[in-house]
């Protein structure tokens, strides 16, 4: 039994309490608060991918939980699934992060899934079981040793790509569900790979026609200037999503932390490009020669072939 003092205390105390509590939580979960160590993270990918604002602060999310120690244990540190028109930049920004962070963009384990259209490929993945012909020779592209390869001091982090998912055989999808969701992977010696440290990347072209099609030109930019852009952003990553739902199982999607729609690059986006993959060769080409160098492009298709633009387009000034 309650007595009316009782009572009394108990709604005087109650909203004192409550109060104190919101405020400290409130200060302990601020959503928009950075560390220092993620600002700096932000702040360099900016300065290396441009137009693609989304991939980035997802990639910021995931690597401020894990720095944190909050990531879920027995998953991986994060399942991302970039999706996208060809020459959007989805493999570049892996490889942007891996440089900032491991220092090297080669210090991710990339895996072509157009390689592995066919189940019995799967042993160049995980290796071919004892007992099987070549199974010495056989060395699986996903181990422990190739995980622990980007491991610095700091940080303990490894970066899994899988390209071109969608032309996946049956038999990796089957590795991937695993993966995804326990962060193991059982190799063909029946050794285990912990994967609870790494963060997995699927990429894919889906939806890149249909992309194209609302663009009415032009695979990795917005071509027309006169192109209407009202809820084009939007058109865009529905068609992008939509794709995807149609060709990959519920039991995948739900097991993706984030999808990320990469869109079109616009004209002033491709020049941010333009200019990051310039800086980029600065240095290379100003080590090789004291002589002028001029830049010429007839790139028509979006990141990827500016890339390729800034090394065969530099040509001696005369």
């Amino acid at each position: 039994m309650v007595t009316a003092t009782q009572s009394t205390h108990k709604k005087e105390r109650g909203p004192h309490l409550g109060k104190g509590a919101d405020q400290g939580l409130s200060r302990f979960l601020d959503a928009e608060k950075r560390s220092a160590t993620a600002c700096q993270f932000e702040h360099a990918m900016r300065e290396k991918i441009a137009g693609q604002d989304e991939a980035v602060q997802a990639l910021v999310d995931i690597y401020q939980v894990f720095c944190a120690g909050l990531h879920s244990p027995g998953r991986p540190v994060g399942n991302l699934l970039f999706l996208g028109p060809t020459g959007s930049g989805k493999t570049r920004t892996v490889e942007a992060a891996a440089e900032i962070l491991f220092g090297e963009n080669r210090a991710v384990i990339k895996v072509d899934c157009a390689e592995f259209q066919h189940s019995h490929e799967i042993a160049k993945l995980i290796g071919s079981p004892p007992g099987y012909l070549g199974h010495r020779e056989t060395h699986p592209l996903i181990t422990q040793e190739a995980l622990a390869a980007s491991h610095r001091e700091h940080l303990k982090l490894s970066f899994l790509l899988f390209d071109e998912i969608e032309k996946a055989s049956d038999a990796l999808w089957q590795l991937l569900l695993g993966m995804l969701d326990k962060a193991t992977l059982t190799l063909g010696d029946n050794r285990k790979v912990d994967l609870s440290q790494t963060v997995i990347f699927l990429t894919s072209n889906l939806g890149g026609s249909q992309i194209a099609d609302l663009m009415h030109r032009g695979m990795g930019f917005i071509q027309p200037k006169d192109k209407a852009t009202t809820g084009l952003h939007e058109k865009v990553e529905r068609t992008a999503v939509e794709t995807a739902r149609r060709k990959f199982s519920p039991e995948f999607m739900n097991r993706l932390d984030k999808v990320v729609v990469f869109h079109p690059l616009k004209r002033e986006e491709l020049d941010e490009v333009l200019e990051i993959e310039l800086r980029r060769v600065q240095k290379r080409v100003l080590d090789s020669s004291t002589r002028p160098f001029c830049f010429e492009s007839q790139a028509k298709v979006g990141s990827s072939s500016l890339r390729r633009e800034t090394t065969k387009g530099m040509e001696p000034a005369t």
